[in-house]
């Protein structure tokens, strides 16, 4: 499962770096920390699921969403934020989303969830 990850946060980059460390199914395609980044990246590197952060320094999670939707990408589009899901999950999937995650209290599901899109048993 190729993953691109749209993170500003070196930190949390990190973080979801070990998070898929040893994972045969997951394979970090590479990153992007900007909005723009991000657009060239989705086509450049084909990932199957962009994990996108919301909060970018350097444009817009949101936009990221709506621009890989509208420039053709059909992959997987699931938000990694902070932000409150009641409000923002809705927003996202207007957006394009397939789905989101809380950065901090949804990480196995995230796991299980790109477990299962490669063809795997989910383990949670």
């Amino acid at each position: 499962m190729r993953v691109l990850l749209v993170e500003d946060s070196e930190f949390i980059r990190t973080q979801f770096l070990r998070l898929f460390e040893g994972l045969a199914f997951v394979e970090v395609v590479g990153y992007a920390d900007s909005e723009e980044d991000a657009v060239q990246a989705i086509p450049a590197l084909k990932p199957e699921v962009v994990l996108v952060d919301l909060n970018l320094q350097v444009g817009s999670g949101m936009h990221v969403l709506s621009r890989a939707r509208r420039g053709g990408y059909t992959g997987k589009l699931w938000v990694l934020s902070s932000r409150d899901p009641d409000f923002y999950r809705s927003l996202c999937e207007k957006h394009g989303a397939d789905g989101f995650y809380d950065k901090a209290h949804d990480q196995l599901k995230l796991l299980d969830d790109l477990r299962v899109l490669a063809g795997e048993k989910p383990v949670f």
